[in-house]
This record gives structure tokens, sequence and C-alpha cells, in this order.
């Protein structure tokens, strides 16, 4: 945390609007001298960062609490604690927070829990519909609730701020920061301070000269996905097909139901609308100054928009922002068709020599300065309260009589499956301690960093470090049960590297009792748990099955959906002998509503092996397929589905290679096991490794006669390099390791793609080559799907027109609108070795 010698403002920003928002106060507070610093709630970190870049913000403190499938009951509970934890540190005189976010709200209440005053920055936006937006409406209330402070931006925000109890001498107009924001960015990019991405400003000039209206469309809010988002895009379609005198500009928002409802719109075909994937915030202001007209459900798009001038069509049933309805620049239209139809019959006949007159709706562009001059004003007042906050909570000394009826769990190994594992028995009513000799990774998570990017992981520990039922440690403890949740890799050689395991075995000997259960859950090779029971007896004297209760009892659980899995799962209990069975499933017995099967630890360590190593031998079947189709100029894709249509069969999809830290493994161990048994194995496990080394191989024969045909160095872009679609796990991936291996390649400019993968992470793998679809697609002449992400399907067909497309996850089968005819042409090998998709688009050639 930083040190200040007085007690600064601090500024809470977690969302891209809030980071446009409080930049002009951030910069304002700077300029008058105030100590000053922001804490970033990163809820949306990629986002968040290109705005902080934008506006030269660096933050002081991050709280990185973005999470994959990250929920309301996350963010708040996440947001609440961890500010609670930096109010407590840098003692601010105030806390200022802007508009209506779960950061905000939970920073708020947690300011207004210490007693620390909060500043509402936005204040007074309503709909009086506590449900619309959700959850907006309940957060700004709760937010007004709470504050000591309230910056309204309209006359209309004080209005509805009085109505609802506030108040009058602690409201203050000062119009909306955006406005400021605005026109800042405007200004540097009219002056060529700031570059405009080449394909849209290409667009832009483009439909100017011809005279064209241009047309922008963007919608993000949760209401707008179960539904109206279709008929929304349906009707929008209509209207762009039967108007091409219109550009239309569609920056989607990367949400699962939109993406879907795009694709079954069939929007790809209409050439004079240009999807692309959510812009930064300078080519967002460039596109809202040029357009004719802009459709959107945002409450900031409204009110730039309308600052700008912009006949504007909310695409929502209410709108906290009726300034611009009530000037007559802005209609409310909903869902619904024909209102929709008849706002863009009005929009584009808008008289413009009215638009000039109605921009300064929503402010004049010097809020920020009217917010810091009534801060300025009163900051001797706030540093006298900020010496009267108190600057920790008194715990409770009087100590807990321990309740000796409750057994006793150490999960050794604190990871993907050992945390989740550890927090879920902590909930069932056990007390766990989780040892691991990471001191790093120990000490965050007892200060409530999970660390495991797994839904529910960040609430659910802090529920069980606060209930005291957990507790990590690198200090052995003794227990009644031990579980075993240690990595077990493979060598170079392709054998079992129990290492781990045996190092886990070490430590609990030391504090190992008569009568303790030890429970394997890591994945090991058959034999190894009766090998484990033999090594104990040779440590400690301790037999398996008559001192101590053994058992094998492997996790089947995918990654994002542990907490669930674990529970539900069905689990299999291998014990040593019989003796050792009944100690094991008591153990799951508490938390585990899905069957326990009573089995051997052989037969348990086998039925983990075997599952995984079913599905390589499927992919592996796969990819071979594919080799086959391709030799000669057929599409595996193709070939595939129309095998799946018979009613017994069902072969997997080809990809570039299998990953991920089981199915790439655990076949390994089989054969380690069993040498003379497993020549299929074998065999499945050459051709999926062989799979990387083959899509390199065939990457380069394409670049190599790409430069026999043209000069200079080829731009190759790698779209996705995780393990498996949508996530951001890179462990063990085929496309990871494609990537590495033509990034080598210096003849090649290599571009690297994934909306998924922490982009830290990647420049730390690929340095500058890492870059985003648009500056990727206008470098590249050759574009490479590695990995079938859903955001992927939306990329516009009319982006890879003219460039060698090449797919090795059938990204392209089968991807077109369901009313539309795929007409696919196979050459003959002799002609190339790729084959070309003609889908109504002759220059895109696509292997």
């Amino acid at each position: 945390m930083p040190e200040l010698n007085e007690s600064p403002v601090l500024l809470i920003i977690g969302t891209r609007p809030e980071g446009i928002k409080m930049a002009p106060v951030y910069h304002a507070l700077k300029r008058a001298g105030i100590p000053t610093l922001i804490c970033s709630t990163m809820q949306h970190s990629h986002l968040l960062t290109e705005v902080f870049e934008l506006f030269d913000i660096v933050p002081d403190i991050s709280l990185n609490i973005m999470r994959q499938g990250q929920d309301l009951f996350y963010l708040t509970q996440a947001v609440l604690q961890k500010t609670k934890e930096v109010f407590l540190s840098v003692h601010p005189s105030l806390v200022v927070v802007q508009g209506d976010t779960t950061s905000s709200m939970a920073a708020s209440l947690a300011a207004f829990y210490l007693n620390i005053p909060v500043a509402h920055v936005e204040a007074g936006l309503r709909t009086d519909d506590v449900s619309l937006p959700f959850p907006e409406e309940m957060n700004r209330r709760v937010i007004s609730m709470v504050s000591a402070y309230h910056f309204a931006p309209t006359p209309a925000a004080v209005a509805n701020l009085l109505v609802h109890g506030v108040r009058r001498e602690k409201i203050f107009c000062t119009g909306n920061t955006i406005v400021d924001a605005l026109h800042t960015i405007k200004d540097k990019i009219q002056t060529k301070e700031l570059k405009i991405r080449a394909d849209i400003k290409e667009k832009i000039l483009l439909a100017q000269e011809e005279g064209k209206d241009i047309g922008l469309l963007t919608m993000h809010r949760r209401e707008s996905f179960n539904g109206p988002i279709a008929d929304i895009l349906q009707t929008i379609k209509k209207w762009i097909s039967d108007h091409p005198e219109t550009v239309w500009f569609y920056p989607f928002h990367p949400n699962p139901s939109v993406i879907d409802a795009v694709r079954s719109a069939g929007l790809f075909d209409i050439p004079n609308l240009y999807i692309c994937e959510p812009i930064n915030y300078k080519d967002l202001v460039y596109l809202l100054d040029k357009a004719t007209y802009v459709l959107t459900d945002s409450g900031g798009i409204q009110e730039e928009a309308v600052s700008l001038g912009k006949p504007v069509l909310v695409l929502r049933e209410k709108t906290e922002r009726m300034e611009g309805v009530l000037v007559g620049l802005a209609r409310i239209v909903g869902s619904n068709a024909q209102s929709i139809l008849d706002g863009l019959e009005w929009a584009s006949s808008y008289q413009k020599s009215l638009k000039g007159q109605l921009a300064h709706v929503y402010g004049d562009g010097h809020a920020s300065e009217k917010i810091v001059a009534f801060i300025q004003a009163h900051y001797d007042e706030l540093l006298q309260g900020a010496a009267e906050i108190p600057v920790a909570q008194q715990e409770d000394t009087v100590p807990k009589k321990k309740d000796t009826s409750v057994k006793k769990v150490c999960i050794v190994g604190l990871g993907y499956i050992g945390l989740p594992t550890a927090i879920v028995a902590a909930e069932s009513g056990y007390e766990v301690i989780g040892y691991d000799i990471d001191e790093q990774r120990v000490a965050k998570i007892n200060a409530g960093d999970p660390i495991i990017h797994e839904p529910e992981a960040y609430e659910k520990l802090q529920y069980v470090l606060g209930a005291g039922s957990f507790k990590a440690t690198t200090e052995i403890e003794a227990a009644d049960y031990f579980v075993i949740a240690v990595p077990t890799p493979i060598t170079k050689d392709k054998k079992a590297d129990v290492g781990f395991v045996y190092s886990a075995i070490d430590a609990i000997c030391v504090v190992l009792q008569k009568g303790n259960t030890v429970i394997i859950e890591s994945t090991i090779p058959v034999g190894c748990t009766q090998n484990v029971a033999n090594y104990i007896a040779e440590k400690t004297g301790l037999q398996a099955g008559i001192d101590v209760f053994i058992a094998h009892c492997p996790e089947r659980v995918l990654p994002g959906n542990i907490f669930y899995e674990l529970v539900a799962n069905d689990r299999i209990i291998g014990g040593i002998d019989q003796a050792c069975l009944q100690p094991a499933q008591s153990f799951y017995d508490r938390f585990v509503n899905g069957h326990l099967y009573q089995t051997s630890a052989h037969s348990a360590e086998m039925v983990k092996l075997i599952e995984n190593s079913s599905r390589d031998v499927q992919l592996a079947f796969a990819h071979q397929v594919g080799s086959m189709a391709t030799s000669i100029g057929l599409n595996p894709y193709e070939v595939i589905s129309l095998a799946n249509k018979h009613p017994r069969v069902n072969i997997l999809r080809p990809t570039c290679g299998v990953g991920g830290h089981c199915i790439a493994v655990d076949p390994w161990f089989l054969v380690e096991s069993f040498p003379k048994q497993t020549e299929l194995l074998k065999a499945a496990r050459v051709v999926n490794d062989n799979k990387p080394k083959e899509t390199v191989s065939r990457i380069k024969k394409v670049v190599h006669e790409w430069q026999q045909n043209n000069n200079g160095r080829c731009a190759v872009q790698l779209l996705g390099v995780s393990y498996k679609p949508n996530v951001e796990d890179v462990r063990e991936s085929p496309a990871l390791e494609v990537a590495r291996t033509i990034i080598e390649d210096q003849s090649i400019q290599t571009i690297v793609t994934d909306p998924h993968v922490d982009p830290a992470l990647l420049s730390e793998y690929f340095e500058d080559s890492v870059m985003n679809f648009a500056e990727g697609f206008s470098k590249a002449d050759i574009v490479i799907f590695l990995v079938a992400h859903d955001r992927f399907k939306l990329i516009d067909r009319k982006l890879l027109s003219g460039k060698i497309v090449l797919d090795f996850c059938g990204m392209l089968h089968g991807s077109k609108g369901a009313t539309e005819q795929e007409e696919i042409f196979w050459p003959a090998r002799s002609m190339m070795d790729f084959f070309v998709a003609n889908q109504q688009q002759d220059d895109i050639e696509v292997s």
C-alpha cells in the first residue's frame, strides 16, 4: 500500500465506464494538489486497463478481483472485503465512487461501515423501478443512502435525490464528467494525438465520400440478453438490408448470449454492416462523432451521443437519463419492432440544424472542476473527520471452546483440487487445515485470496476463513483424515513422477497416528496406493487396515464447475483392503451427494486413468480422420459431420492436438503400469503428441507457398493459445506449443490473439507479437484458427477477404446462418494442400 502523510481522497474504479468518468476527476484533484489515490477493483480488468492507458493513469492499488464466471454474489463480497482492508490501511479522508456499479455500491458500503464519508459522482439517476436496470437501480439507491455528498449531473437528478429524501445542502449539480472525458478524447483525435483504428477509419471515410448515413449499434445490458436482443437484431437486420445507402457498425458484447444471438440472426451476409470485437474508448468516440444516429442500451453512450448532438434510439423499456428524451434528441424504443423502425425513420430525417443546440444537456465539460472545487473547499473538514475514523475493529479476544466432536482434516496441497476440497470439507462441518510448502501461497490464502480462478472460490474461502473452520499453514498438524491432493506430472521419458506424493507422505508421517485415515486423490499409476501403504509401514510401523486406513479416491471434476462437481458427482472409494473402505467413505459421506462406489485401490486407480485415456483414444481417431481427409483435399469436419449422421457414430472434432493436465498425461501412467497391454494407448499418444508438429508443418508449407508468390515477410495471425475453448488455462496446450514453435521462425511475422488468456501471460510468452483482433487482421496475410473460442465465431468474414485462412479447430465449418446455403469446394491435392471455402466470398482461402 502507498504511504502518505495525509489522509488521501480515495477514488474507487472498477469498470470501463467508471474509469472514463473518473479520469477527469482524478486529474483535476492532482492539479489542485490534493493527495489522491486510485483503488481499482479491476471488476472488468482488460477493458479498464485500456482506459487507464488512454487517460495516462496508473492505479495506486489494484484489487484484481476479476474471475472467470464471476457473478454479483462474488463481486459484492470481494469488493466489500478488499476495500475494507484498503480503507483500514490508507485511512482515506473521503471515498469517491461513480455511478451504479457493484464495485461502487460495495465500496460505499465498506466506507459507511467504517464511518468514512462517501462522495457520489453521477448521483440521482433513477428509473423508479428497482429491477430496471438490474442491478444498477438498486446499487445507486444504496449508494445514495450512505453518501455524505451527492454530485448530481443534471437538475432532474437533483430533483430525484430530493424526492428520495436527500437533504438539499448535500446535493451539488455539477454536470456529468462523461462530457469532460468526451471532449478531451475528441480534441486529441482532432489534433491527431490519438490514432484511430485503420479499418474503422477507412470505412468511415468511404461512407462519407459516398454520402451515406452512418449507424452505430451497441447492446450490453443483462436485460437485453434473454429474448429482446434476438428481436432487436432481426428488426435492425431488416432495416439495414432495406437501406443499402447506410453503413452500420456493431461492436458486439462478448457475452455468450450475445454471441449466440448474433450468429442466429445471420448478420454476416449484410455488406453494409461491420461487426467487430469490443472497441476501445477512443475508437468509440470517433464512431460516435461520425455517426448519423445511434442505437444503444448503454446509459453512458446515451449521454455521449446526445452530448455530440446525435439522435439516439434507446433499446430499453426505461431509462434513467430522460434529459435526452425530454429535449427531443433521444427516443425510448425498447425491443418493439415497429417502435424501432419508426425511430429509425425519425433519426434518419432528424434536423441537423437542431443537433448542436441540444448538445449541452449533460454538462458543459467542466463537471470535474466543480467537484474538485467542493472537495478543496471542505478538505480541512474532511481531514479532521479522518482523524476520528477507527483504524481497526476490535476482535473478540475470548478464546472459543473447541468442539472435540468435530473431525479434523488435513488437505495436503492447496492447488486446483486441494483448495476447493478443503473449502467444501470445511463447509460441511469438518475442522480443516490446508498444508502447503509454498509460503506465499499459504499467506495469500489466509488473506482471502484463493489464487485459483474458479467460480465461487473467493466467496467460499471468505466464508470458511471467517467461520474459523479452515486455515492454511506451512506446518503439518495432526488430524483424523489426511487427503493428498498434489500434482503428478510426467517425466521427459513419459513416466509418472510421484515424487510430490511421497513428499506429502513424508510430511504426514511425522504426525500420523493410530486410527488415522490417509486418502490419495492425486492421479497415480496402478499399484501406487499399495506402494504408499508399504512405505508408511516402513517409516512408522503403522499397518494399513489395522493401525491406519489407506484409500485412493480420485477426483473427477471439471475446471470452472469444481465446487458443484465435488458435491454432485459420484465418487470411487478404493481401499487397500475391506477395513479401509468405510473410514474413507465416512469422510465423503458428509459432503458428497453423488453415489459412493466401493472397490479396491487398484480398481480405483485404473478407473481414473481409463476415463481420460478413453477420451485420448477417441481424439486420436478424430485426428487421424482429419489427417487422412486433408491429405486428399477433403474437409475433415464435413466428413466427420456426415459420418455422425449414423445413429451409432459419434466421432469427435479434430483440433491441433490434445491439451490440459489430465488427458494428455494420464495414458502414460497406464503405459507404465501395463507396457505389454497398451499398444493402442501408446499409438494414440503418439498421434496426439504429433498433432501440433503436423500443424506446424502445414502452416510452414502454406507460408512457404505464400513466400514464393509474394515479396516480404509473411504475417501469420494465430487465433487462440489456451488448451481448450473459452478458458484461460494454457497448461499442456497444443495451441501454445504451435504458437511458440512458429514464433521461433524469424522468416514469419507471428501475431498472437487470445481474448481469454491473461494479457500479461501472453506478453510473457510472446512479447510484442500479442495483438487484438483488428490490429492482427490489418497486418496478417494468413489467419489461423487454433482454438474454437465462441468469440471467434463472430469474426466478420469480410475481415478475412484476400487472406489465406487455415482452420485447425473446425471454426468455419457449419458456422453460417441456418437460412444460408454453404457451398464448399475441395480442390485436388495436386492443386493445393489446403481447401477453399467459398462462402459467397471467392477471395477467402480456407484450410
